[in-house]
C-alpha cells in the first residue's frame, strides 16, 4: 500500500493526536507492554471526550466503555491478545473494570500513579508555564 506523505514544516498544521502520558515510560511501568500503553492512551483520549461531554459520575469520576471489539479494531490484535492487554492494565492498577453482565460492556475507570506529574488543561486564553 502506497501512501503520500508531506514534510512537516513550520507552516504545517498540527495533526490530531492521542495523548500519551509520560508516566507510562517510567521504570515502574517498564514491564507493561507497548500495546497496553497504547490502549491506555486510547482510553485516556476517550475519557477526555467523556469529560468534555459531561459524562461524569456524581462523585466526579469519569467512567467509560471501551469494548474488547473496539480495542481489537484500534490495535489490530486478536480477541485473545486484547483480553490479555486489558488484564495487564488491570493487574498494573491503571484501570479498574466493573463487569455488568447480560452482554453489556464493562465499565472502566482509569487510574494513574500517585507520583505521576500531572498538568491542568489550559483554559481558553490562559497560558501554562513550567
Amino acid at each position: 500500500m502506497t501512501q503520500n506523505f508531506l514534510r512537516f514544516t513550520t507552516e504545517s498544521l498540527s495533526a490530531s493526536y492521542i495523548p500519551f502520558p509520560r508516566f507510562l515510560m517510567e521504570d515502574s511501568l517498564a514491564d507493561l507492554s507497548n500495546d497496553a500503553k497504547v490502549l491506555y492512551a486510547l482510553m485516556l483520549d476517550r475519557a477526555s471526550i467523556s469529560k468534555v461531554n459531561g459524562f461524569i459520575e456524581a462523585d466526579g469520576t469519569i467512567r467509560l466503555y471501551f469494548t474488547v471489539e473496539q480495542a481489537q479494531k484500534k490495535l489490530h490484535r486478536s480477541r485473545q491478545c486484547v483480553t490479555r492487554i486489558f488484564r495487564e492494565l488491570e493487574y498494573s492498577g491503571l484501570i479498574c473494570r466493573k463487569k455488568q453482565g447480560l452482554g453489556k460492556p464493562a465499565l472502566i475507570t482509569l487510574n494513574y500513579p500517585s507520583n505521576a506529574k500531572l498538568i491542568r488543561p489550559k483554559e481558553a486564553g490562559e497560558t501554562l508555564s513550567g
